[in-house]
């Protein structure tokens, strides 16, 4: 094993290590997320107390090794001490080991080898959710339900999601055979797929709302600001008169992303980002190098909550201090440092924070947190995986002030303030079960193999007693529903129709016309997104935007008390 050999070497070398840690150490990194170089040497009475921690270091894992009552497995010895290491520090610092390092590479650079499929655990099996369009297995006919019961003549019965992916995922040009068994089908049949390159877009959908363009980003990989560029030009080439750039449940990326995207609503050499660190070559101001064209002319809005973190609040706080556009929304995650990634060996890495993030009217973007903070999951939106866990802000009266180049107020405090916050309903308990259990995903995948599903589909009485029937068949919708203390029965059916019949429709829509129709769906009922609506409504200019966030801050302060109003603004 890699970490094992590493750590041998470590041990039987440590004498000279310690030698040359004394004597010479590699450069400082230059920049933020360069992880090209190894950290600056200690100086001084640091470095000899470095030398002295190097020699415990070794010296603790030798005697474990060699004297712990029962054997000791080196690699996990060695990775138990590096994430002791990691836990002192704050929650963003993370030893990467192989599997770790992989999905960091694979979502920075947006592809990877596969079949093209997303795939979720129903039923104790890997099931698929949707074939990504022109992919090896869409062009196989792998259909949304299908469910995978053997990979390579193995039997996938209570596979975890992560077992399945290791077996379907490989070098492109290789191939892999599955056994489906489809719903409608008596017998499970095989496929052999030639495994591509599979493109994960970092901005899947792109709609006209009415007159208003919509774009939903999910994260930021290298190609995202060429991607939204390329979805503006596909909304102006439909009449858009607006745009909501929609960063909800965004938990960042790459700053070079970040930086592009903002580039696409910014002036040339306006002040994107900085960052300060403990080292002076940590202390860097980024600027748009091209300027806005893609977005000029268009108002936009940009959408944020709870869970938006790191790239997306970079750009959020560029635009909104710029008066570029307007932030709509909860107040954002708070994730405003800059980790920097340090590879130890081929498929190995340190990622560590090394400097935070300040906005350009100068509000550090960085909230700290206790250490019960740090498993919010960043990733999850309610409406698919249930509620993710919230915190509470403060209130605005209590946050530092900041001023825009416009003189707006705008606040500090950790996260990004949105100009105007909008509440967001999080799933009730019974809906939080039902999507759990999977249960309107399964029912659509038997409802679509003996019916037809048009486009306009609404769901009638028959289908939703039909439902009702399904539901009662399910393995564990008791013990879901148990968990809120609910009964299965006709009244608690009846008093959540409404939500079933749209997650009857949204799975529906997802078999058989896939994940942009199935997405148009689940937003019928977005709160936050039908409020931006009704702004562009009343606005048909930036100018007309930032009047109304104006006029909502005006209207709040009034709320609060007239002393608000005369706290001090920094700029």
């Amino acid at each position: 094993m890699a970490l094992a050999r590493n750590f041998a070497a470590l041990r039987r070398s440590l004498p000279v290590l310690v030698v040359l840690a004394a004597l010479a150490a590699p450069a400082a990194p230059a920049a933020a997320q360069d992880s090209t170089r190894t950290p600056e040497r200690p100086r001084g009475t640091d470095r000899q107390r470095y030398i002295e921690a190097l020699q415990t270091l070794g010296n603790v894992y030798e005697r474990v090794f060699y004297n712990y009552v029962d054997d000791v497995d080196a690699d996990a010895l060695l990775e138990a001490g590096i994430n002791g290491m990691m836990d002192y520090l704050d929650e963003h610092s993370q030893y990467l080991p192989p599997k770790n390092y992989e999905d960091l590479m694979m979502s920075t650079e947006g592809e990877f080898g596969g079949l093209g499929i997303t795939i979720n655990i129903r039923d104790h099996f890997p099931t698929v959710v949707s074939p990504i369009e022109g992919t090896p297995a869409f062009l196989m006919g792998i259909q949304g339900g299908d469910r995978i019961v053997e990979i390579e003549g193995e039997s996938t019965f209570d596979f975890d999601s992560e077992d399945a992916v290791k077996l379907l995922r490989g070098e492109p040009g290789t191939q892999v055979t599955i056994t489906i068994q489809r719903e409608g089908t008596k017998e499970p049949f095989p496929l052999t797929i030639t495994r591509a390159v599979i493109v994960v877009e970092s901005v899947p959908y792109a709609f006209m709302m009415g007159d208003i363009g919509y774009i939903r980003v999910q994260s930021f990989a290298r190609t995202t600001p060429e991607e939204i560029r390329d979805k503006i030009a596909e909304l102006r080439a439909q009449n858009a008169r607006g745009l909501v750039l929609d960063l909800r449940w965004n938990p960042g990326g790459l700053l070079e992303s970040a930086n592009g995207v903002s580039e696409l609503f910014l002036d040339h050499n306006e002040l994107i980002v900085y960052t300060k660190g403990r080292l002076r070559n940590q202390n860097r101001s980024y600027y748009a190098e091209k300027g806005r064209h893609a977005a000029e002319g268009l108002p936009t809005v940009v959408m944020i909550n709870g869970a938006s973190a790191s790239a997306s609040e970079i750009v959020a706080a560029a635009v909104q201090d710029h008066d570029a556009a307007l932030v709509v929304g909860k107040t954002s995650y708070g994730k405003g440092s800059v980790q920097t990634v340090f590879p130890l060996s081929e498929d190995s890495a340190l990622k560590l924070t090394t400097a935070k993030y300040y906005t350009p009217s100068g509000r550090s973007i960085h909230k700290d947190r206790h250490e019960d903070d740090s498993d919010l999951d960043l990733t999850l939106e309610p409406a698919r995986d249930g509620p993710p866990d919230v915190e509470l802000d403060l209130p605005r009266s209590e946050k530092e002030k900041f001023a825009t180049d416009s003189g707006r107020v705008v606040y500090g405090g950790g996260g990004i303030t949105p100009d105007i916050e909008v509440e967001q309903p999080f799933l009730g308990d019974f809906e939080v079960a039902l999507e759990r259990d999977g249960a309107l995903f399964s029912f659509a995948t038997w409802w679509a193999a003996y019916h037809d599903v048009p486009g306009d589909l609404q769901v009638d009485a028959p289908m939703f007693v039909s439902f009702k029937e399904h539901l009662r068949k399910r393995e564990k919708i008791e013990e879901y529903l148990g968990v809120y203390d609910l009964k299965l029965d006709d009244a608690l059916l009846d008093a959540n129709r409404a939500y079933i019949e749209q997650g009857i429709r949204r799975e529906l829509m997802r078999h058989k016309f896939g994940q942009l129709a199935a997405y148009q769906v689940a937003i019928e009922d977005d709160v936050q997104l039908k409020e931006v609506l009704k702004l562009f409504e009343r606005a048909r200019t930036l100018d007309d935007l930032l009047r109304l966030a104006r006029e909502w801050e005006s209207s709040r302060v009034a709320e609060s008390g007239a002393k608000d109003a005369g706290a001090p603004v920094v700029r």
